[in-house]
Order: C-alpha cells, then sequence, then structure tokens
C-alpha cells in the first residue's frame, strides 16, 4: 500500500523516544553521527530529560529521534509514496528522503535552531486553539495582533505573538467558541516576526549541498510536492517566516491517493489527526515496541490493498 511518512515538530518530546532507534545498529550509528555534529552525547540528553522543550535543544532532538528511527526501520519497510514534515519535522522528512544525511540533517537543524532563538523577540509564545472556523478567528487576530502559526485543521490552529496579546486574546477566542491551549513553546515560529531568521537561513543554505529525493517531500508552506533537493532551501527557510499548512499537507496526501501513514518519533498526533477524517490509517511509531511491529502492521497494509 502506498503511505506517507510523517515527520512530527515539537511539543511530544519524552525521555524514550530514542528507544526504538537504539534497539538498532543502524539507529545507533546515526545517533552516533547526529552527536558528533553537535558536540554531545544526545541519547544520554534526551533520557535525562531536563531540556526537552529548550528551543534549540528541543529541535536537535526532534530531527535526531526521527532520522535515526528511519534509519533502523527503512530496511526493513517498503519506500514511503511521499514524505511530510510538520514544522522542523520537514527537515526530518528531507533527510529521511536522502537530500541530507544525518551528519548534514543535524547541522541544518541546529543552524535554523539558532537563528530562530535569537532572532525570537522576548516574552513571545504560542497558543493551540480549537473547535473555532476560520471565519470567527480572523477578527481576533486582527483586533489582537497575532499570527496563525500553523493551519492544522479546519477549525484547528497555533497562534503566535507575545503572550501579553495571546493572554489578552483568550476570552474572545473562547466567547467565539474556541478552546485555547498556551504552548511550552517561547519562539513565535511561522510568522513574519521571525523574517531576520528567515533570511539567515536562507543564506547559509545556499551554501548547503543536497540531493533529489528518493521520493518527493511536501512543502510545509502550501503542501505542494517537490522534487528537487535545491528545493529543501527555499521550503525551509520560506516556512521560518510563513504559515505552515499542514491541513494542505494532508489534503494533496489524499489527492494522491495515499491511504496510509507512519509517524516517526516523537510524536503520535500527526498520526491522529489523520485518521480522524476516517480517510487515513495512520499509525505512529511510538505505537509500537519494535522494528518487527511496525513492519508486520506494514505488511498488513499491503494485503489489505492488494
Amino acid at each position: 500500500a502506498d503511505y506517507a511518512l510523517l515527520c512530527p515538530g515539537q511539543g511530544s518530546q519524552h525521555p524514550g523516544m530514542l528507544d526504538l532507534a537504539l534497539t538498532s545498529e543502524a539507529g545507533r550509528e546515526a545517533i552516533a553521527s547526529a552527536s558528533d555534529v553537535v558536540a554531545f552525547d544526545i541519547a544520554s540528553r534526551v533520557k535525562a530529560g531536563g531540556d526537552l522543550f529548550e528551543p534549540v535543544f528541543a529541535q536537535v532532538a526532534i530531527v535526531a529521534a526521527a532520522v535515526a528511527t528511519w534509519r533502523a526501520l527503512s530496511p526493513h519497510l517498503p519506500a514511503p509514496a511521499l514524505a511530510a514534515g510538520y514544522s522542523a519535522g520537514e527537515v526530518s522528512a528531507w533527510s529521511c528522503a536522502g537530500s541530507w544525511s544525518v551528519a548534514e540533517a543535524m547541522a541544518v537543524i541546529a543552524r535554523r535552531a539558532r537563528f530562530m532563538a535569537l532572532s525570537s523577540p522576548p516574552e513571545h509564545g504560542m497558543m493551540a486553539v480549537t473547535t473555532l472556523p476560520a471565519a470567527a478567528l480572523a477578527p481576533l487576530l486582527e483586533r489582537h495582533s497575532l499570527h496563525v502559526a500553523i493551519e492544522v485543521e479546519e477549525d484547528h490552529w497555533i497562534l503566535a505573538g507575545s503572550r501579553a496579546q495571546l493572554e489578552r486574546a483568550r476570552p474572545d477566542l473562547e466567547g467565539s467558541g474556541g478552546s485555547t491551549h498556551p504552548l511550552p513553546v517561547g519562539v513565535p515560529s511561522h510568522t513574519p516576526l521571525l523574517a531576520t531568521a528567515a533570511a539567515e537561513l536562507r543564506a547559509w543554505l545556499a551554501t548547503m549541498p543536497t540531493r533529489d529525493p528518493a521520493w518527493p517531500v511536501l512543502r510545509g508552506v502550501d503542501g505542494r510536492a517537490m522534487f528537487r533537493g535545491g528545493d529543501a532551501r527555499d521550503g525551509l527557510a520560506d516556512a521560518v517566516e510563513r504559515s505552515i499548512r499542514w491541513r494542505a499537507c494532508i489534503r494533496e496526501c489524499t489527492e494522491r491517493g495515499i491511504a496510509a501513514a507512519l509517524e516517526l518519533p516523537p510524536g503520535s498526533a500527526l498520526a491522529r489527526m489523520a485518521t480522524r477524517g476516517g480517510r487515513f490509517d495512520a499509525r505512529a511509531v511510538s505505537d509500537f515496541r519494535s522494528v518487527e511491529g511496525v513492519a508486520r502492521w506494514m505488511e498488513r497494509l499491503g494485503h489489505q490493498s492488494g
């Protein structure tokens, strides 16, 4: 069965997120290679768990978890039809598709995280808003000077702005029917507030070699399928200062006839969202205890579609 490989962003980091990767030689090699680039032992720092939400380490750890787990899994699975990455996960998606080695992906994510942290205005953050349609949201964004960082689903948004503006907007958002959840993120990613970081990343990525991906990678800002290694550079730089349209990525999957998805660690939120409309048979690697478990599920999928 054709399936999409989904690479998560921040939000579900946990101290066990490298466990499956560490059960395989290929996964351990990938984590060692990633650790060499950032000059610390990623595995022990993840296990300790103390700074999994610190802005720079969080991004490094998330990409390391996804790419190392894919190295462990890929010899046992058919190739995906495409890959899509949510926020920082877009770097993982390009690496899994072969455009960047583990070491190169680590260099990219560490640089992206640093540029974003350094150009982030102080006292800013992000907030999830659910059960609120676009028509109700639009006037409130204007009134409270907030940005949509991520369009998750038609009634699910991640907003960014100053903490004070987010706090002030909560009664209005809830009064219009929304549920609000502040997120443990201190950087207003995917908004014009990070235009400086986007420009710095674009200039730095111009010096990075890339290879064409083995399968298309969906661009976060509009869900379009990209087929050339060079597309990674603009796609990633654009996404630092523009909204991520995850809904468009999922729509692209369905339009291409893809009915299954596998989410790499650390999360399972993307798999849960994909199954919600009943269009996808989606699972997260974190639902399984072993590489063999994932391979068996994939085998069953193949038989069902056949």
